[in-house]
């Protein structure tokens, strides 16, 4: 993971990413928010009390362009969003983004979409909010028609374009990497139904194990993702790495609190496993 949450800047981003493509890493990634509410519900999925360790004056840099800037500064990573939740932008823009990176990175980028769970941050956009699977699905359609057609246009249920073009179109064009990022039934079925991985964020090899079994029942051999973090009483990686193969994971996301020991946590993690 990239440091683009509490402390992005200039020097740790170039940091992390040059260790990451030195040291013979998969790929960097970062996630996405827009605006954080100064008040909201607590549903927050990945923590118990479904509350974030984050809040409304917290930093978090913008992942697209975050991105290209890695894209510049790098030559072999793969660049990965996971991810954007749909509340915070349209199909249209998403497409355009997506699109550009995959340009300016050469056929690097991988794209994570999810249904959104914070439901203030797009009603503060001025976003809708409401049937967000359904939308979800639609977006992926028009994805991958502004990455493949030379103009198109869809009428869907929620989801109205007359003709248009979206040019650059990525070179990896309907083959760029989709991900689906959610904890429940939903995201597995989309993620089988529209040929995308399944992303799983902080949760045990047991349970994401449970997701890969749920979702390669209904497509045999769909990619599995899953982010592990460090604890603050420095966990060791190793005890993380068998248990996800074991799971089915076929990409394991690493981070940690974003401090000063990131990019040294790496070079540990890379004197083990790479």
């Amino acid at each position: 993971m990239l440091p683009t949450y509490i402390r992005p800047s200039r020097e740790t981003v170039l940091g992390v990413a040059r260790a990451a493509e030195r040291l013979g890493f998969d790929s960097v990634w970062t996630n996405s928010h827009t605006v954080v509410p100064a008040s909201f519900k607590p549903r927050y999925p990945y923590g118990p009390d479904g509350t974030p360790s984050w809040n409304a004056k917290t930093a978090w840099a913008d992942a697209m362009i975050t991105l290209g800037f890695v894209a510049a500064a790098t030559e072999r990573l793969r660049l990965g969003i996971a991810v954007v939740p749909l509340i915070t932008t349209d199909p249209i823009t998403l497409a355009k983004q997506a699109a550009t990176v995959d340009v300016l990175s050469s056929g690097r980028f991988e794209l994570g979409i999810g249904a959104g769970w914070l439901l203030e941050e797009g009603e503060a956009l001025g976003h809708p909010t409401d049937h967000r699977q359904a939308r979800l699905e639609e977006t992926i359609e028009v994805l991958r028609l502004a990455w493949t057609r030379p103009t198109f246009s869809y009428e869907g249920r929620f989801v109205k374009i007359p003709e248009v073009g979206v040019h650059p179109q990525p070179p990896q064009g309907d083959r760029l990497p989709l991900w689906i990022g959610g904890q429940g039934d939903e995201a597995v079925r989309i993620a089988a139904a529209r040929g995308a991985g399944l992303f799983i964020w902080l949760q045990t090899p047991e349970r994401v194990a449970e997701y890969g079994r749920k979702l390669r029942a209904l497509r045999p051999g769909a990619p599995l993702a899953a982010c592990v973090w460090t604890s603050q009483e420095e966990r060791l990686w190793d005890e993380q790495v068998v248990p996800m193969e074991k799971a089915g994971v076929d990409l394991m996301v690493i981070g940690r609190r974003y401090d000063e020991r990131q990019v040294s946590e790496i070079e540990r993690f890379a004197s083990v496993f790479l």
